[in-house]
C-alpha cells in the first residue's frame, strides 16, 4: 500500500520558483498548471498515469520543492549554506533569538554527538468535536475541525490515530476519516463499537458535541489522488467497519471524477447494522449507473432478496459474476474488512489474475492483539542519522527509538505514531530492532533492512538512518 513519491524535476522546481516569487493567492493556479503540464509531458512520452496512489509514484507536494535544484548542485548547496547563515544573522541580530538551549553535547572522542535527555513531547493535537452522528445502535460518527474551526486537511481513505485516557491509562487507536475530502463538507471518523472495545465503547458511549479529541494524522496510503480528468472504475470489498476508508473514497470520486465509476461490494451481518446505509442509496439515486452497491446480509430480514451468508471467497465470486465484473487489467480493487474476509478476496483475485499491485488494502488491527516487545532490559546507546548529522541518543527499557529521539530533540517524521502508516520508516545499519506485530511493513521493506520507530525498541546497541536524510 506504500506511494513512492516522485522525483521533482525542472518543471516542478520552476514551478516552486514560481510559487515563491507571485502573491499567495496565485498559488493553488501555478500548482494546477504543473500538474496538467506534467500528464501532458507523460502522456507525450507514451507514460500514462496510474488511477491511484497506492503503489505508484505521485507529485512532490509544490512546497517541498526546492528551486534550487534547477542549479548545479555545487551551486545550489552554496546557496543553501549562504540561506542558512543569513537566517542565523536575523535571528540574533533582529529578532532577538538565540539557538535553543542544549540539545545535543559537544562531539565526544567517539566523533559522533549524544543528545541530552528530554521529557518527550505530547505528539498528539486537540480538535474540537463539533457534531456527533448516531449511524446505527453500535456505530457513531464523530464530526471534528481543527481548534481554530478550520476543516482538517487529508487524503481520502486516511485515518485518524486518537489518544483517550480509560482508568487512567492513555490508550491509541485508528479510525478512519469516512467523509469525502472535498471543500466545505464537515470531516468525521465512524467509529464501531468492538466487544470489550475500551476505546471504542467509550467514544460511542460518552462523546459529545463540545469535547475534544486528541489526535494524530491523518495517516495513510490507502487512498486515491482525485483529477477531474480520470476516467476509471474502481472495485471496492468492504465488510463491516471497512467501509468508513472506502466510503471516503468512493464519495470523492463520484463527485470529482465525472466519467468514472464504482462498484462496492459490501457484508454486514444484518440491515440494521449496515453503516452509511442511507448515505449509500442516496448516492446511488444521485449518480445512477455510476455507482453499484451490492449488499451480502449474513443474518438478513425475511423480505431480503439480495445475497445471503458471510462475505466468503465463494460469494465473492459469485457476486462478481453476477455484477459482471471482468478486469481490464488497469482496474484498481481496494480491500477492508474482517482479516478472513480480506484473506477470501485476495485469493479470489489471484485466481482471476489480478496483478497484486492493483489492490490496495487496509488491515484494521487491534493494538491488544499486537505483540508486546520490550526491547533490550537495559538503557541502550542507538545512533541516529538524520540529514548527514549523527545522534547518539540513550534508549531506556521499553521506550521506542521514535520516543527517545523525539525527547533528545531529534526531527524525525511520524504520523500515526502505531505501526499503521509507515511515516517513521528508519533504516537498521548495524544492530538489531525489535517491532511489535502486526505493523505496516512489506516483507520487501524488512529485507531492506527497515523498522518503524515508532512501535521498534533495540535490542542492544544500534544505528539507523531517518528516510529522507
Amino acid at each position: 500500500m506504500e506511494g513512492n513519491r516522485r522525483r521533482a524535476g525542472r518543471l516542478d522546481a520552476a514551478a516552486a520558483l514560481a510559487a515563491r516569487a507571485l502573491p499567495k493567492a496565485f498559488t493553488p493556479w501555478i500548482e494546477q498548471t504543473r500538474l496538467d503540464a506534467r500528464m501532458v509531458l507523460d502522456r507525450t512520452s507514451g507514460r500514462t498515469p496510474a488511477p491511484v496512489v497506492s503503489n505508484i509514484e505521485v507529485p512532490q507536494p509544490l512546497d517541498e520543492v526546492d528551486p534550487l535544484s534547477l542549479l548545479p548542485r555545487g551551486l545550489a548547496n552554496k546557496l543553501r549554506a549562504a540561506g542558512r547563515d543569513v537566517g542565523m544573522l536575523r535571528d540574533r541580530l533582529i529578532l532577538g533569538k538565540t539557538p535553543p538551549p542544549v540539545i545535543e553535547r559537544p562531539k565526544p572522542a567517539g566523533g559522533d554527538v549524544v543528545s541530552l535527555p528530554r521529557k518527550a513531547p505530547n505528539m498528539a493535537r486537540p480538535l474540537n468535536v463539533v457534531n456527533v452522528v448516531r449511524e446505527t445502535a453500535d456505530a457513531v460518527s464523530i464530526y471534528v475541525t481543527e481548534k481554530d474551526g478550520s476543516p482538517l486537511v487529508f487524503r481520502p481513505g486516511q485515518f485518524l490515530s486518537v489518544d483517550v485516557h480509560v482508568d487512567g491509562e492513555r490508550l491509541r487507536r485508528a479510525y478512519s476519516l469516512a467523509s469525502p475530502c472535498l471543500p466545505d463538507v464537515a470531516r468525521h471518523i465512524t467509529v464501531k463499537r468492538i466487544q470489550d472495545g475500551r476505546v471504542s465503547n467509550l467514544l460511542n458511549d460518552t462523546i459529545a458535541e463540545g469535547a475534544e479529541l486528541h489526535v494524530l494524522g491523518p495517516s495513510g496510503n490507502f487512498t486515491v489522488e482525485p483529477r477531474a480528468v480520470n476516467q476509471r472504475h474502481l472495485v471496492m470489498i468492504a465488510g463491516g467497519s471497512g467501509i468508513t476508508p472506502i466510503m471516503s473514497i468512493l464519495e470523492t470520486v463520484l463527485r470529482v471524477e465525472p466519467d468514472s465509476s464504482v462498484t462496492l461490494i459490501y457484508g454486514n451481518r444484518g440491515w440494521d447494522d449496515v453503516i452509511f446505509r442511507d448515505r449509500l442509496a442516496a448516492l446511488c439515486e444521485e449518480h445512477g449507473k455510476r455507482l453499484t452497491v451490492d449488499h451480502v446480509l449474513e443474518d438478513p430480514p425475511e423480505w431480503w432478496t439480495g445475497e445471503s451468508g458471510l462475505l466468503s471467497g465463494d460469494i465473492l465470486e459469485s457476486r462478481l459474476e453476477a455484477l459482471e465484473i471482468h478486469d481490464d487489467g488497469v482496474q484498481r480493487y481496494f480491500i477492508c474488512g474482517p482479516t478472513p474476509m480480506m484473506d477470501a478476496a485476495h485469493e479470489v483475485l489471484a485466481r482471476r489474475g489480478i496483478d497484486p499491485g492493483r489492490i490496495a488494502e487496509e488491515r484494521f488491527t487491534s493494538p491488544e492483539s499486537r505483540s508486546r516487545v520490550g526491547g533490550s532490559n537495559k538503557t541502550e546507546r542507538v545512533v541516529v542519522s538524520r540529514a548527514g548529522r549523527e545522534h547518539g541518543v540513550q534508549i531506556e527499557p521499553g521506550q521506542t527509538i521514535l520516543e527517545a529521539g523525539l525527547a533528545a530533540g531529534i526531527d524525525m517524521p511520524f504520523s500515526c505514531a502505531m505501526g499503521g502508516c509507515g511515516a517513521c520508516r528508519v533504516r537498521v545499519t548495524d544492530g538489531d530492532v525489535e517491532m511489535e506485530e502486526p505493523n505496516c511493513l512489506t516483507r520487501a521493506e524488512r529485507e531492506q533492512g527497515y523498522v518503524l520507530a515508532c512501535v521498534g525498541r533495540p535490542l542492544g546497541s544500534a544505528s539507523v538512518e531517518v528516510e529522507g536524510s
